[in-house]
């Protein structure tokens, strides 16, 4: 992301140099110039863009002297910079916008190491500042339901059950991370209670671990596996999601968040959920042999960017697809062997669909393409379809 934004940064100061070039050498004065129109039209990245002023009007680039000239601010905020006239000093400032009040700041590394051995050890350990290394073993959360922490609750079922969720709440700078070299697998065998759920937290890291439930087989539960809510600067490296959960990466109002190296399988409603999210990163992720009764990758008023990604032997059931998104950028990635399974007919429907969902030298293996291809999917260029 910070890679892109600078590059808009760029071209936004290329544009400046363009408005800002002196006539002749004059640095005052006035001077008539001949303005051609020609319904100027602007794409970027194969998507059109149309200028607005501060009004909401739209301003149209015109042609001097062969030089096409763009407005700065308009072409500026598209792409969320700050731009403002000085006009004692007649100078253009463009920066980025002031973030600190959406966005926290990213804790520093914790600073306070423990390690834990099993599942009562670790839920006492969770605090801010601190970096959890789980030994090998399986985590049980379940066993370590009531135990206290004020930086946790225990999160009843919808039905009331003795099943709960173990929820994290309200702290910052948190890693949970496996021993080098260690198996480390956090499960619940409760059917309606998500693994972890985060809650308004600012910091969370999660490397090494396994995580779902114990119980086996498609739509045996009702629950997720990591549910991330209203929390920020999020990190999953090198994870394995899996196990009958009905969502395996749930980011709900969410800022800031990078997953990579990570698999998601054997979910029964969505592989990944991002709703009222953005700056949501995958990165050489897998999401493989999932059977959703949604769509397998799903993103509601959310923005996300998927790298070097695998989304393989994904069956969407139902009127679900196996992409949904309204927002998304798929770069380098595979699909292959994923099916719109409806109900009574099978590859009844576009696998893929969004309202701007852009897709770059991906490799499709689908022999008919508007099975691929539902309404809104924009296709830069670049993809290999077999």
């Amino acid at each position: 992301m910070k890679t892109q934004k600078a590059l808009l940064v760029l071209v936004s100061l290329a544009l400046c140099l363009s408005l800002l070039v002196p006539v002749g050498s004059a640095g005052w004065g006035t001077q008539k110039l001949d303005a051609v129109y020609r319904d100027i039209k602007i794409f970027m990245f194969g998507e059109e863009i149309v200028p607005k002023d501060a009004s909401g009007k739209v301003v149209e680039p015109f042609i001097i002297d062969g030089t096409t000239y763009l407005p700065v601010r308009a072409i500026g905020e598209i792409y969320g910079l700050d731009v403002s006239w000085d006009s004692e000093t007649s100078t253009i400032h463009i920066t980025e916008p002031d973030l600190s009040e959406e966005h926290p700041h990213i804790p520093p590394e914790p600073s306070k190491k423990v390690v834990v051995s099993n599942a009562e050890e670790l839920v006492k350990a969770i605090a801010p500042d601190t970096s959890i290394t789980l030994l090998a073993g399986r985590y049980d959360v379940s066993a370590a339901a009531g135990t206290e922490n004020v930086y946790v609750f225990w999160k009843e079922d919808f039905y009331g059950n003795k099943e709960k969720t173990l929820v994290i709440s309200e702290l910052e700078g948190l890693t949970l991370q496996a021993a080098p070299g260690a198996a480390v697998e956090i499960v619940t065998p409760w059917r309606f209670a998500e693994v972890l759920e985060f809650r308004n937290c600012n910091g969370i890291k999660l490397a090494g671990i396994k995580a779902g439930h114990t119980v086996v087989g498609y739509y045996e539960c009702d629950a997720g596996v990591l549910c991330f809510r209203d929390s920020y600067n999020i990190s999953l490296e090198k994870c394995l999601l899996y196990g009958s959960g009905t969502i395996g990466i749930e980011l709900n109002g969410c800022v800031s968040a990078q997953i990579s190296d990570t698999t998601v399988t054997d979910c029964s409603r969505c592989a990944v959920e991002v709703t009222y999210s953005d700056d949501v990163t995958f990165n050489k992720c897998e999401f493989v042999d999932n059977r959703a009764y949604d769509d397998v990758i799903n993103g509601y008023e959310s923005s996300a960017e998927f790298f070097d990604c695998v989304v393989s032997g994904n069956k969407s059931i139902e009127y679900g697809r196996v992409v949904a998104f309204g927002n998304a950028l798929f770069e380098r990635c595979v699909f292959r062997d994923n099916a719109h399974v409806h109900e009574y007919v099978d590859g009844s429907g576009p696998v893929l669909s969004g309202q701007s969902l852009k897709l770059r030298d991906c490799e499709i293996e689908k022999g008919n393409f508007s099975d691929y291809w539902g309404e809104g999917v924009i296709d830069l260029g670049g993809n290999k379809l077999t």
